[in-house]
């Protein structure tokens, strides 16, 4: 849940998105490539408004590339604590196996 008001808050991700990033481990790591490529882009963009002279429309993709860098980085923190938590469930079975084995 800590994630997904995270996302919410961030206003990058559609609401079915973020339900499918919290939801579906296997979605997340599209998702981190998605919002690397926005970030970048907007960082190019903002780059080339500023060589216009066209500094409001530069300050605007700085921002945007701001959101996107923070929404690639809740995404990362989600896919570390879903990866930590696939192993402990993981090692959580793996005992229970052992302890009927030894029975």
């Amino acid at each position: 849940m800590r994630y997904q008001s995270e996302l919410e808050r961030l206003t990058t991700l559609d609401a079915d998105t973020i339900v499918r990033a919290c939801s579906s481990p296997g979605a997340v790591v599209e998702l981190i490539d998605q919002a690397v490529d926005e970030c970048i882009e907007f960082d190019e963009l903002a780059d080339e408004h500023l060589m216009t002279g066209s500094d409001d429309d530069a300050a605007y993709c700085r921002q945007e590339a701001a959101a996107w860098r923070a929404t690639a980085a809740v995404l990362r923190m989600l896919s570390r604590d879903e990866s930590a938590s696939s192993r402990r469930d993981g090692d959580a079975g793996a005992s229970r196996e052992r302890g009927r084995g030894a029975a």
